[in-house]
């Protein structure tokens, strides 16, 4: 699949960041990895990777996880679940003064992941998150997913 995948990304100039495994982001010269709470740390992750390579790590909704992660070198923090999602079985809500308090300190970007889509988008909208990552919303409805991003993004760029 990373054979198939990663050319593609590459032939449209877009970054592929492996989620768990940093290893294979190592044997296959990905562009990085995203990282949880029961993987590998930022700093092994750093070492296996250099500098170079993106690595990203959930911080749920912890400042205290997203503070060490930016102390350690990753180049951004994502934060989640804002909305009940069926993606993942163990998601915590984020809650909005974590995000606010995480914008008083960060100089990483975050991201918002976690039940996002066009009808709640407005909700986050000005918490000041740099990025939003979208999975349920493209690939679980009743909107073809070409049609549910066009949604999202019209959103953003009217915002």
């Amino acid at each position: 699949m990373i054979n198939f995948l990663f050319p593609l990304c590459k032939k449209f100039n877009i970054k592929f960041i492996l989620n768990d495994r940093p290893d294979l982001a190592k044997i296959f010269n990905l562009d990085g990895v995203h990282v949880g709470k029961k993987d590998t740390s930022i700093f092994l992750c750093r070492s296996l990777l250099g500098r170079k390579k993106i690595v990203g790590k959930s911080c749920y909704s912890s400042t205290s996880l997203a503070y060490n992660a930016q102390k350690y070198g990753a180049d951004y923090v994502a934060f989640g679940s804002f909305f009940k999602t069926k993606t993942k079985d163990d998601t915590s809500k984020v809650f909005f003064s974590s995000i606010h308090s995480w914008n008083k300190f960060k100089q990483i970007p975050s991201v918002g992941i976690g039940g996002i889509n066009y009808r709640n988008f407005s909700v986050i909208k000005k918490l000041q998150l740099d990025y939003i990552a979208l999975s349920s919303s493209v690939w679980n409805n009743k909107l073809n997913p070409v049609i549910s991003l066009k949604k999202i993004k019209n959103l953003i760029d009217n915002y």
